[in-house]
């Protein structure tokens, strides 16, 4: 099935969007596709036959030819007014009638995306106010997401506004900004992740991680927890190419079996903000104990030893964080990638440890560190993603 949208497509409350295997959606410039909240989407691709939303244009292909996916849901965020009985705010990037999202139910579903492919999105409305590859703006435990690749996008490759959203198998490759970008509290889950960034135009990171602004103690605090997460910049020309991961305003994170490594030209893991640090650790005379912000089972490995940003202000430095007092198990070595996945002797290979967690959706027990294992017919990105 092929579908062109020539403007900006909401699906509004009740109806729900079903896309099957092997369709084409084409967007013109200007349009979008909007999930409100109360609505659902169904793009179930398989393996052999994605769902690709991509641009109508067909020559001088590049991001921000059209606005990528938002959707919306009901699940908590932090960025609403003091006492207010349901906490909702409004999208950035739509200008006419913003649909809002947030609400009570964290396990709400927005539908499933499974092998999905999505092409030359996003673009920026005004400073700060941008439409993304694809949008979660309060999202649900309850919606299924597992196989999404974006590819050339003009702002962020995904974006996630609080919620609980929990995600597995995604690629994020050339965005112009940040490949996995998250704030307002997300609480949810990542697993197999694949971020590579090469022709940032912005400030450019793999991850760029925040609370929220103002305060930057908002509750609830970001605190994802992903597992293997593979962060890789390639092009070291390009002087936009800032951190592999940014953790900044007050987030927290439980960060498991990562490797980050390349050409950044600030550092592979970066802190920034006060808050942030007093989350993140408390200095010991045995070094920094990580509390809630963590790094564990991850390989670090920059391009001119520019592995962390330590700076003489901060409450301690990023590189003690990391080599952690609480025997985090990282290593400052080459993850010896091949391509995208590591070669069968590198030190990623058995080096991982799953976390463990609670509730139904539960992280695949892998033993290897970064987003792949070292055998070709494990590649779960293979053919579908693009790559």
């Amino acid at each position: 099935m092929t579908v062109k949208c020539a403007s900006a497509v909401t699906i509004k409350i009740l109806p729900r969007l079903t896309l099957e295997p092997g369709t084409k959606v084409y967007g013109a410039p200007g349009s979008y596709l909007a999930i409100l909240r109360g609505s659902q989407i169904f793009a179930n691709g398989t393996a052999t036959a994605p769902v690709v939303f991509t641009s109508l244009q067909r020559t001088n292909l590049r991001p921000g030819l059209w606005g990528g996916i938002v959707i919306n849901g009901n699940a908590p965020i932090n960025n609403c007014k003091p006492g207010a009985s349901v906490c909702e705010a409004e999208n950035e990037g739509i200008k006419n009638d913003p649909p809002k999202f947030g609400g009570n139910n964290p396990t709400e579903s927005s539908g499933s995306l499974k092998y999905v492919r999505i092409e030359y999105a996003g673009f920026e409305l005004s400073k700060d106010n941008e439409l993304n590859g694809l949008t979660f703006y309060g999202v649900g435990s309850g919606t299924e997401v597992d196989g999404i690749s974006v590819l050339y996008s003009a702002d962020d490759g995904v974006e996630v506004f609080g919620g609980t959203v929990n995600l597995r198998r995604i690629v994020i490759v050339n965005p112009d900004d940040d490949g996995l970008d998250w704030d307002m509290g997300w609480t949810g889950k990542a697993q197999f992740v694949y971020i590579e960034t090469n022709n940032g135009t912005e400030d450019s990171n793999g991850i760029e991680a925040d609370n929220l602004k103002s305060p930057m103690t908002a509750e609830p605090r970001s605190n994802p927890t992903l597992s293997n997460v593979t962060i890789v910049a390639k092009n070291a020309s390009n002087a936009r190419l800032f951190n592999g991961i940014l953790l900044r305003r007050g987030t927290g994170g439980q960060l498991h079996n990562f490797i980050v490594t390349g050409t950044f030209n600030v550092s592979c893991v970066n802190i920034d903000d006060q808050e942030t640090f007093r989350n993140a650790g408390v200095a010991t005379a045995a070094g920094v104990e990580q509390t809630g912000l963590k790094m564990v089972n991850s390989i670090v490995n920059c391009a001119g030893g520019k592995n962390f940003e330590d700076k003489a202000d901060d409450l301690f430095a990023v590189s003690s964080w990391f080599n952690g007092a609480n025997k985090s198990a990282n290593l400052l070595v080459d993850p010896m990638l091949k391509g995208r996945l590591p070669a069968e002797n590198s030190p990623a290979v058995g080096a991982g440890s799953v976390p463990q967690v609670s509730g139904p959706w539960q992280f695949t027990k892998v033993d290897y560190v970064g987003a792949f294992s070292p055998y070709e017919d494990e590649d779960w990105s293979a053919g579908w993603s693009g790559l």
